[in-house]
């Protein structure tokens, strides 16, 4: 996909809300209310010095998300840092935005001086050995079959 962006959500920006409500809507493993996550996306938002939050343009409209954080919510394997909540929203799927999202993803790890990362998948890992990340581990996490996925930096 051509004229796919990623840009850092800053703190107070309307994208920070955007997200907040695709991570609500995409992932209920979160378990949390679209308020609770718009706080708890500014909180991570307003400190990059242990992960960042990404977001995805095309023609200037956000079209997807992606985190790089520390930890991966109750996380079975004790390692950092870890890609973690990609989403595309349903019209641009397919289309490349979920690979450069997860590219630069892997630039931010680099940038901070890591040399692996880290992710969980459920039903996703086909598309991340495409991009060349490698099933390190399957695990039951949360009462579902999950790969446990890395990528050497």
């Amino acid at each position: 996909m051509t004229g796919v962006q990623t840009f850092i959500i800053e703190p107070g920006t309307p994208e920070l809300a955007i997200c907040a409500r695709w991570r609500v809507d995409a992932f209920s493993v979160l378990k949390t209310s679209f308020e609770n996550e718009l706080r708890a996306l500014e909180l991570f938002a307003s400190d990059q010095s242990h992960g960042v939050a990404l977001v995805a343009k095309a023609d200037g409209e956000p079209i997807g998300t992606c985190l790089l954080v520390e930890s991966e919510i109750e996380p079975n394997h004790d390692v950092s840092p870890w890609l973690a909540g990609l989403f595309v929203v349903p019209e641009h799927r397919r289309k490349g935005a979920g690979a450069v999202l997860v590219r630069a993803i892997e630039d931010q790890a680099r940038q901070r001086g890591f040399s692996r990362i880290h992710l969980y998948t459920t039903d996703a890992a086909g598309y991340y050995e495409r991009l060349g990340w490698v099933v390190h581990d399957r695990t039951n996490w949360r009462g579902l079959e999950t790969a446990f996925m890395v990528r050497d930096l």
